[in-house]
């Protein structure tokens, strides 16, 4: 491939605003900037390669459309199979707009050009060289007056007489001035020879373009349907538009597509003659390897000789290498599956399920594909295919076993109790609340209207509380579960979706009575409750009392997720630390969770990872990352219908903007929180609300408010039974007692908190209690009892928090006249305020620190207290540059940096880098400052 010959400042190529098919094409959109610019200034030629399908047409469009844009004149043609065998037919749509007579007469020879291209009577010649000549002298003249690109797609297509033309053309671009850009498909023949021209190779879009291009056009398909669609197209974006397009008209039921795709009719052609050619041996052994698409490993075992694939081979539908037989294009697989009867099918799959004997999964779901009539023997074996499915994290996969199971199960009863299986996968997992109430319809449906089975009742109860109606789910749930024949005849991983459901139901309720049923059936089931709720039990309902009893339950829940590939078992285990502040030893499997819902697998167990990893990106200071994740939660709760869920991700984007300084968007949120939970009895939510109006109130300094909103959570002196959220409030309430002067209150609840012994649960939770406890202490134990806060391990793990009790200290320390002191913590606390971005925090400890009697622009006292490290970065900082870049230069990490930086500013009296320079200015032209204490 010979480089586009112009290096410039390319031109945007397409309209942006109607280029949304061209996803994943950002390296080719690229060098057609370049090569436009070549183009219209130089000439240039450039040839499009690809498979069907791969996009070259809309590439060329959005070419031709820049280079109108940029005023030059654009020619397009295309050639046509069924004009192969006419003369000039391409030139002469190529050149058709030139016809007048006036531009006609630029060349040496009109006539010649005339009789060409059939726009008049003339001399005709047979010399392609001399309508090359008269052609070429023709597009020069009109050059002249504009910059001039040709067009031609489809170049294989294009007749000999008009190919010999446009080569000459192609080969003079440079001299001419002309620019010239074709369109070629692979695998096919050419009339000409281009080979000295440059050339753009089209490859397949990457899954996860093309995951986001079909969604992006075809928003209302389903995931299993998305998922087969780019699996089958193969990254070819053409082909997979069109299969939508066909898939779309047939309407899949729960967005599950039919097991052959329909074929429209454009793509059936290309590929039907040439199939349907083959001899019946030929067929009946690709047929093989089609329907065995997604078992690659076994089709070595697969029957037939290569002697039955050379008509394949010879007719490009396939390669071989080796026993590895490959289609040329993924229509091929597609178009024989479609064009085979069903007999043919069926047959094709019963010997790949003998073929498979040792792949349990694979062999239920080729047996379930030879099935014509119900079978409850391969109904079992897809439904233990679709528990098998969800453990490996195939949500997709699963829940397309346990509907055909359902389909094939021979029983009434069975149907009903496998569709409810599948609706709590779609609701649990998958996401889809809507295709899941469809599923449980269907089930009430297949039971006669009365279906009362557990897996139907917690299927309904599930989709009712993502809905966010807590009291129905509740009570649905703990009455079937306290029926006396429920639990005995229940399977272990009914009773266990049961039993979450319950658990969440009773956490959002929020009232101690909620928790009541589930604690007596836990009672019943004593060891036989799965591990993962048996701790959860211990930490999600009164972590306060019971969390530190599930302490040594966590280590192997946590060490197990290494490992985990189900998602469902991934959320339970985290919610099951959530309290206890272990979010931090989950970021690794929550975000094999997030990443298997943005495929379009497990979306629904995705919202609580993504919320998840907010709050814990909140409490080490990534605030930008958090606010990205809790937006996006938020946004995919709120399009799947989760509006339940989509209640802890507005407390995230809550507290943030409450951390921010931003009041209108807390009062927005907590009042949406009010409303919401009193009229759906989530009581928690409601709890929500206090604690972001709370947040934003000591972040103001109106502590008066904050002591209230804080204290509808958690009294003075209290940690309520079955109130978890306790545990995230106890410093706001004892920071906000101690400024309305409530000290009692503030020691009441440092007792509490003591005594709970919280802070064995987690090192942030000992650092929220030892800053609780030095902000409630006496004037003569708070120095001390500050230091030991500020010396928790990791507490620098925690900025924000980490920087509420440095502000805290540094306000004590104020009080106590030990000014400098005060100065040291109080600037270290506001540097760290304003790199998180905390506005409203860092401006009222910026008037603490005037308060010390330190002016806004005079110099500190402490320069002499720098040590050469720190003057070296503070001065490289002073210019400018960033902690990057002062690192690169120092060759220390940023880390580094960031670390020395917060010294720099308490003992400058400074919050930002904003006035370092005056300040080390005036330092140096001082002399000598004062460095007593």
């Amino acid at each position: 491939m010979r480089n586009i010959p112009f290096d410039a400042k390319p031109v945007p190529v397409g309209n942006r605003a109607s280029d949304a098919e061209l996803v994943g094409r950002s390296r080719e959109l690229a060098d057609l900037e370049l090569f436009v610019k070549a183009a219209t200034s130089l000439g240039a030629t450039l040839v499009l390669s690809g498979p069907v399908g791969a996009g070259k047409t809309a590439l060329v469009d959005a070419a031709t459309s820049s280079a109108s844009r940029e005023g030059a004149r654009v020619l397009r043609g295309a050639g046509a199979e069924f004009e192969t065998g006419v003369a000039f037919a391409c030139l002469s749509q190529l050149l058709y707009p030139l016809r007048h007579p006036t531009l006609m007469s630029a060349a040496s020879d009109t006539s010649v050009l005339s009789a060409a291209l059939g726009y008049g009577v003339g001399r005709e010649s047979s010399a392609s060289t001399s309508v090359s000549s008269a052609a070429i002298e023709l597009l020069r003249r009109v050059r002249g007056s504009s910059p001039l690109l040709l067009a031609v797609d489809d170049l294989q297509w294009v007749d000999a007489e008009s190919a010999a033309v446009l080569c000459e053309i192609a080969a003079s671009a440079e001299d001419t001035g002309i620019g010239f850009l074709g369109a070629r498909r692979t695998g096919t023949a050419l009339c000409f020879d281009l080979s000295g021209s440059s050339e753009l190779r089209l490859s397949p879009l990457s899954p996860a373009d093309a995951l986001l291009l079909v969604r992006s056009r075809f928003p209302q398909l389903g995931s299993p349907a998305v998922q087969r669609l780019v699996s089958e197209s193969e990254g070819y974006p053409l082909t997979l538009l069109e299969l939508a397009v066909a898939l779309e008209a047939e309407n899949p039921v729960y967005g599950a597509p039919a097991s052959v795709l329909p074929l429209p009719p454009r793509l059936r052609r290309l590929f039907a003659n040439a199939v349907s050619a083959l001899p019946d041996n030929t067929r009946r052994a690709l047929l093989l390897r089609a329907v065995a698409a997604g078992d690659l490993e076994e089709l070595g075992r697969i029957p037939g000789s290569s002697t039955d694939l050379l008509p394949a081979v010879r007719a490009h539908l396939v390669t071989t290498r080796g026993r590895t037989v490959a289609f040329t294009h993924p229509l091929i697989r597609t178009t024989l599956i479609s064009c085979a009867t069903s007999a043919e099918r069926r047959r094709a799959h019963t010997e790949l399920a003998d073929l498979l004997a040792g792949s349990p999964d694979r062999r239920a779901w080729h047996l379930a594909e030879a099935a014509d009539r119900p079978s409850e023997a391969v109904a079992a074996l897809l439904e233990a295919s679709a528990d098998a499915a969800l453990h490996r994290g195939d949500p997709e996969g699963a829940l397309a076993c346990a509907l055909r199971s359902a389909e094939l199960s021979a029983d009434d009863a069975e149907r009903s109790r496998r569709l409810a299986c599948a609706a709590y996968i779609k609701a649990d997992v998958s996401g889809g609340l809507k295709d899941a109430s469809a599923m449980l319809m269907a089930a009430r449906e297949a039971a006669s209207g009365s279906d009362d089975s557990l897996q139907s009742i917690v299927a309904a109860a599930h989709v009712l509380l993502n809905e966010g109606d807590v009291e129905a789910a509740h009570r649905l749930v703990a009455t079937a579960l306290e029926a006396d024949d429920t639990i005995d005849g229940a399977s272990q991983g009914t009773l266990s979706s049961a039993l979450h459901t319950l658990m969440l139901a009773a956490f959002f309720g929020g009232r101690p009575e909620l928790w009541q049923p589930f604690e007596r059936v836990l009672a019943h089931l004593n060891d036989a409750v799965p591990p993962v709720l048996a701790c959860m039990a211990n930490t999600l309902p009164d972590p306060a009392r019971t969390g530190r009893a599930a302490l040594r339950q966590l280590d192997p829940i946590l060490s197990s997720l290494t490992n985990e590939e189900d998602p469902a078992q991934i959320v339970q285990a985290v919610e099951a630390v959530f309290y206890l502040d272990r979010l931090e030893e989950c970021r690794d499997a929550l975000w094999k969770v997030v990443r298997n819902g943005r495929e379009g697998g497990a979306v629904a167990s995705s919202l609580p990872a993504l919320i998840v990893l907010s709050f814990a990106d909140f409490n080490r200071g990534s605030w930008d990352t958090a606010q990205q994740l809790a937006d996006e939660a938020v946004q995919l709760c709120d399009e799947h219908g989760y509006r339940l869920l989509a209640w802890p991700g507005r407390l995230a984007q809550a507290l943030l903007a409450a951390a921010r300084g931003d009041p209108s968007t807390v009062a927005q949120i907590a009042r949406g929180m009010a409303n919401w939970s009193t009229s759906r009895g989530g009581r928690t939510v409601q709890l929500y609300a206090h604690h972001a109006r709370a947040l934003s109130a000591v972040g103001h300094g109106d502590f008066e408010e904050a002591y209230r909103q804080v204290t509808a959570i958690s009294p003075p002196g209290v940690l309520p039974p079955y109130v978890a959220h306790a545990l995230w409030v106890p410093m706001d309430l004892v920071e906000s007692a101690v400024h309305i002067g409530r000290h009692e209150e503030a020691r009441e609840h440092v007792r509490a908190i003591e005594d709970a012994g919280i802070a064995a649960l987690s090192p942030r939770m000992a650092m929220l209690v030892a800053g609780s406890a030095a902000m409630a202490a006496d004037h003569d134990d708070a120095v001390r009892a500050f230091e030991a806060a500020l010396a928790t391990p990791g507490s620098r793990q925690w900025p924000f928090e980490r920087a509420r009790i440095q502000a805290a200290y540094g306000q004590r320390l104020r009080r106590l006249h030990r000014t400098l002191d005060s100065r040291e913590h109080l600037g270290a606390a506001a540097a760290t305020f304003e790199y998180l971005g905390a506005e409203s925090w860092r401006s009222r400890i910026m008037r603490e620190l005037q308060a010390t009697g330190l002016s806004k622009g005079g110099p500190a006292t402490e320069r002499g207290r720098l040590t050469p490290r720190e003057r070296e970065i503070a001065a490289l900082a002073a210019t400018g540059l960033g902690n990057k870049q002062i690192a690169a230069r120092l060759l220390i990490s940023p880390r580094t940096v960031a670390a020395h930086l917060r010294n720099v500013f308490p003992k400058l009296g400074l919050s930002s880098r904003a006035a370092l320079r005056d300040r080390l200015d005036a330092l140096d032209s001082d002399g000598e400052h004062d460095e007593s204490r």
